[in-house]
């Protein structure tokens, strides 16, 4: 029996669908690991989805459906789950891990699957009517807008997806759109077969108005820069994220932030492997995120028989 002389052998950083999928993969092959996390919310931004798209199983699952099945799982493999997340991370001789509350771990190995947040609107008060008006859920938020008229901003699968949701309950969905829709033919098809889902086209949110909620928004037209005014009175942007990669050594990061990997998920660090939307070369599907994770468990465990 291998002794437990290091009880985080591998590191997973990050309680989203890929890391998840990593963290129960390495444990299953035989790997002490130990995961770190620090929303209570697991599965990343696929945890306020409705409806997964694309698995390769029968039924209709949610986001949080598919973590809290994923993290259960990992806890029966062995998984250490830390709840909390990565303050820093030092590539020496060896892997040095310190947390949010400074605790410190040597790993031999690591998956970074930590993950993206969604990009801001960056407009004035934006933050000031998060919970007022502003949401980045559907799912969670749609019932309070019932019957009203809501904005989703974006045209890639998120905000389809969140726009879909909120036509079941709203009056109106307003899709406000830079450019043509990015989103799947499906998600277009189903969109279109809405009767209280519009678009307004080349545009992007200038302002947000209102006094103790939110009540409209001010667009600007991005090819004649002209500026109209739309009455509404939920807001809902989904215009792209951004990668959750502070805590990762410069060394490993692009310009954009992400991570660039070989085709086998590593790193320029051998010892250190990412996975998700970390990843430059990351396609944005879900059913990818987790094949991601199990493909970089395989690779570690590889890398730890040496």
């Amino acid at each position: 029996m291998r002794p437990l002389k290091n009880m985080s052998e591998v590191a997973v950083i990050g309680g989203g669908l890929a890391g998840l999928s990593a963290a129960r993969h390495a444990a299953r092959l035989g790997r002490l690991v130990t995961l770190f996390e620090s929303s209570p919310l697991y599965g990343g931004l696929v945890a306020t989805v409705d409806e997964v798209d694309g698995l390769l199983v029968p039924g209709k699952f949610s986001g949080q459906d598919l973590a809290i099945h994923l993290l259960q799982d990992a806890r029966k493999a062995a998984v250490q789950v830390v709840e909390t997340g990565v303050a820093k991370i030092e590539l020496g001789k060896r892997i040095t891990l310190i947390d949010q509350e400074n605790k410190t771990y040597y790993p031999e190995a690591m998956i970074i699957a930590s993950g993206a947040s969604l990009r801001k609107l960056g407009v004035a008060r934006e933050e000031e009517f998060i919970g007022r008006g502003v949401s980045r859920c559907a799912t969670c938020d749609g019932p309070f807008f019932r019957g009203q008229d809501v904005l989703v901003v974006g045209g890639g699968d998120a905000a389809a997806q969140e726009a879909l949701v909120l036509a079941k309950t709203s009056r109106r969905v307003i899709m406000v759109c830079r450019s043509p829709l990015k989103a799947k033919r499906d998600y277009i098809d189903k969109l279109a077969a809405r009767e209280n889902v519009s678009f307004i086209w080349d545009s992007e949110v200038s302002a947000i108005l209102g006094h103790d909620g939110v009540s409209g928004v001010r667009l600007r037209n991005v090819k004649d820069g002209t500026s109209s005014e739309i009455e509404c009175t939920g807001l809902f942007p989904f215009i792209g994220a951004t990668p959750n990669t502070g805590f990762v050594p410069a060394s490993l990061r692009t310009a954009t932030g992400h991570i660039k990997t070989s085709p086998g998920f590593a790193t320029s660090d051998p010892r250190v492997f990412a996975v998700g939307a970390v990843r430059t070369e990351y396609g944005g599907n879900v059913v990818e995120a987790m094949a991601e994770g199990v493909g970089a468990a395989e690779a570690v465990a590889r890398l730890l028989l040496h």
